[in-house]
């Protein structure tokens, strides 16, 4: 299987948790078929398939010292306990182009994060975190009130527990868009 590998040699590089099946069909039950068709008109045009739902907890971006990733990644894991997350419970337009679930309960393990990488001599985060899970891209602006129409569903609180963290590798330019490179389990 071809490495996500940047012009530089370099990989993109996140840590986050992906969603598991139980997770993924109580999404399916909400964001169904009519909420997708709405969405997509309203310019939600590549949605998020079940196979790559996470929850984002530090992208890195381009980077070469993946060996400092994965170091970092296994000391938040044994230093944090798995995280009660909570999704829901309406989807939002997080920026011009981003339709996402609001997700609770992982900043603690984002703060982990960020220590463990800095430890490791990497970068520091450059915005704060915003727990979300994508569901949505655009490849143009959202249309503000004809987006938010479009994404009305009904209330969703789906409560999770991730055993473990992953290193993924981010390709845009691949049919399989994320690629878990490793897991690290959280402490028990």
């Amino acid at each position: 299987m071809p490495v996500a590998r940047c012009h530089s040699g370099g990989m993109r590089l996140f840590l986050g948790v992906m969603t598991p099946d139980a997770v993924d069909d109580a999404l399916d039950a909400v964001l169904d078929a009519a909420v997708q068709f709405r969405a997509r008109e309203a310019g939600a045009d590549r949605w998020t398939p079940r196979s790559e739902r996470h929850v984002t907890v530090r992208f890195l971006g381009e980077t070469q010292d993946r060996a400092a990733v994965e170091r970092g990644a296994a000391l938040a894991a044994a230093r944090s306990r798995a995280p009660r997350l909570l999704i829901g419970p309406h989807a939002v337009a997080l920026t011009a182009r981003v339709v996402a679930l609001p997700v609770d309960g992982a900043q603690h393990l984002a703060d982990a994060v960020d220590e463990s990488l800095a430890e490791e001599g990497l970068p520091a985060r450059d915005r704060p975190f915003t727990g979300h899970l994508t569901i949505a891209r655009s490849r143009h602006r959202l249309h503000g009130a004809a987006a938010h129409e479009a994404l009305a569903h009904g209330p969703l609180a789906v409560p999770w527990q991730p055993d473990a963290l992953h290193v993924i590798a981010s390709d845009p330019d691949s049919a399989a868009r994320y690629r878990v490179l490793s897991t690290h389990p959280f402490a028990a």
